[in-house]
């Protein structure tokens, strides 16, 4: 028994990561009950409204919001359910990024575990990710299923005949990286053809003769994509815009670019460590070998190697791209920089690999010298990865406190004695209060230009709601890198502070100086067993296009708009403060006065 289980150590170690990486994330995630960041209760909305029509209440991409569901129905709370989904999601991570190391391996041996159980751990304990997984868990989750994509595409590459159990299994994951995030997705879409490109392009060369098999498959996964997209952008039309954004890199960037302190530098030195310049070279080094290599002219395959290699580079290549940019949207700098984390924890265990076989060559008999090295080169970016990551975990929280959750909950017990028309529609400065107020109250939500409003819904009433921040401080994440070109990530003792724009998208986290204790929402009563808000839905939610939000940085008006007409010094995702209280000011009439809420009647 003891000598299977060391023969077999690696399995335990790996899943034994994968359980850390659950119990961490729950932890992180379970502090306070509210849904954490800026987005707060866009995905309980989404998911509750599943469950109530079929179908969720965004025009984002809706798999995430399907995948959720389950684990509210189970948990029985929409706020838990979602937590326990993420954080099973995310962890899950560690198993393809333990696969994906171990491909570069020639032979199984004990040493060659190492550095892909340090690709499995830096991938699920690391930063960026948990910026993530409190802000934007759709690209999180399209991160799990690009790494399953490129590691099925190898698979199917480098055995053809297989297509029908990876070839089938790929393009599945590809679609299902679509329908996850537009980011994500279009990010996955280049990775593939790129793969399915160049296995055409080396194979084809290696052999004198255009390669029609590989040809043939570029086309069908060419109508697939495109099919896809048009169905994507067919029934989520505002996908499109984020696609143009993606592809021009020309969003609004003349009017953001003050938003990257310190310039183009500063995003970028993230990349900028020996252990990623390392597995950079590593990488390059065992691409140029593979286009070396001669292939079988029978079999017609590259090695998975060259072809992982191909991937890894071409990853690389597109973030460092998208993060100095100087065209590319500080906002969205923000989302791709966060992805950073996915080509560090991929090719820093490759250097790892190669310091390995240097020594091998070197001291053929010095195996526990060997082991004992790369294992403690391992538990140190262990410990950096770790330490860093903890300093994250005091500015992740919801973006109101639980007495702000409270005063909502009031309010909608209240709503009859206080002569509110719950058919009414509710204008709020920006969408992160707009989520709160929506999910709690269930009215439908604006946050764009009041005449407009007006004039669509000329039988509503419009009422105005404004959030009083009392005893708040304002949070953004962790706003600093602490740079040490000797570790992937930060270390406690030695580097250097570097902004890195982390939510750059205007949306601070309001963590509450006496937030109810981790666990305890105090008096808060919202939500019940069913993890329903109070009375559901509003009922306009569904198809009413105008007040769908989006977990962009966003809403779904990009000008801040006055009464009239536009008006300077508007926020992103809604109007700004001064343009609220001119409204309110100009039209509206106090009709509920809470510690932490206001609502007016405007018209």
């Amino acid at each position: 028994m003891f000598t299977k289980i060391k023969e077999k150590w690696w399995i335990i170690t790996l899943f034994s990561i994968f359980v850390f990486s659950f119990i961490l994330d729950m932890y992180v995630l379970t502090r306070y009950n509210l849904s954490y960041g800026m987005d707060g209760p866009f995905y309980d909305l989404q998911v509750l409204n599943i469950l109530k029509t079929g179908l969720p209440a965004s025009n984002d991409p809706p798999l995430v919001y399907y995948m959720l569901t389950p684990f509210v129905l189970i948990s029985g709370n929409s706020f838990l359910g979602i937590k326990i989904g993420m954080a099973l999601l995310g962890s899950l991570m560690a198993f393809p990024a333990f696969l994906l190391t171990e491909m570069f391996g020639e032979k199984i041996d004990i040493e060659s575990k190492i550095p892909a159980l340090l690709s499995a751990f830096l991938i699920t304990v690391n930063i960026f990710y948990f910026q993530l997984i409190g802000d934007f868990m759709q690209n999180l989750v399209g991160v799990f299923f690009l790494l399953l994509l490129i590691y099925f595409a190898v698979k199917w590459l480098e055995n053809p005949k297989e297509w029908k159990k990876y070839g089938i299994l790929a393009i599945t994951i590809l679609l299902c990286n679509i329908f996850i995030h537009i980011y994500t997705g279009i990010l996955a879409v280049i990775l593939f053809i790129s793969l399915l490109l160049f296995n055409w392009i080396l194979i084809s060369y290696k052999t004198g003769k255009v390669e029609m098999k590989g040809l043939k498959i570029l086309g069908i996964v060419s109508i697939l994509v495109i099919g896809g997209l048009a169905i994507l952008f067919a029934v989520y039309p505002y996908m499109f815009s984020k696609f143009t954004t993606v592809l021009s890199f020309l969003n609004n960037s003349s009017t953001n670019s003050s938003n990257l302190t310190g310039g183009n530098f500063v995003n970028p030195v993230i990349f900028l460590t020996v252990p990623f310049i390392l597995g950079v070279l590593v990488t390059i080094y065992i691409f140029y070998n593979g286009l070396k290599e001669k292939i079988n002219v029978e079999r017609k395959v590259i090695s998975r190697k060259t072809l992982l290699a191909w991937a890894y580079l071409v990853l690389t290549v597109i973030l460092i791209s998208l993060t100095v940019a100087p065209s590319v949207d500080s906002q969205y700098k923000s989302r791709f920089i966060e992805l950073a984390f996915v080509p560090i924890a991929l090719m820093v265990p490759l250097g790892l690999k190669f310091i390995e076989n240097w020594l091998s060559k070197i001291y053929p008999s010095k195996r526990r010298l060997k082991l004992g090295l790369i294992s403690l080169i391992a538990v140190i970016f262990v410990i950096s990865s770790f330490y860093t990551v903890t300093g994250e975990f005091s500015s992740m929280g919801p973006s109101i406190t639980s007495e702000q959750y409270n005063n909502l909950v009031s309010l909608k017990e209240n709503l009859t004695s206080n002569n509110i028309d719950t058919n009414g529609i509710i204008l709020v400065n920006d969408y992160h209060t707009g989520y709160w107020v929506e999910y709690v109250l269930g009215m439908q939500v604006e946050t764009g230009n009041l005449s407009e409003i007006q004039k669509e819904y000329p039988n509503r009433t419009i009422y105005a709601v404004t959030l009083t921040q009392n005893g708040q401080s304002q949070l953004k994440g962790n706003s600093e890198y602490l740079w040490n070109p000797l570790l992937p990530y930060s270390f406690p003792f030695v580097g250097w502070n570097f902004d890195n724009s982390f939510n750059s998208t205007g949306g601070q986290k309001q963590l509450s100086q006496n937030m109810s204790p981790p666990g305890d929402l105090g008096n808060a009563t919202g939500q019940n067993r069913s993890g329903t808000p109070p009375n559901g839905l509003g009922s306009n939610r569904q198809n009413d296009k105008s007040s769908t939000f989006n977990d962009t940085g966003t809403g779904p008006n990009s000008a801040a708009s006055g009464v009239n007409g536009p008006v300077n010094g508007g926020s992103s995702g809604g109007m700004s403060d001064q343009n609220l209280n001119r409204i309110i000011s100009d039209y509206g009439t106090l009709i509920f006065s809470g510690s932490n809420f206001k609502i007016y009647k405007i018209s």
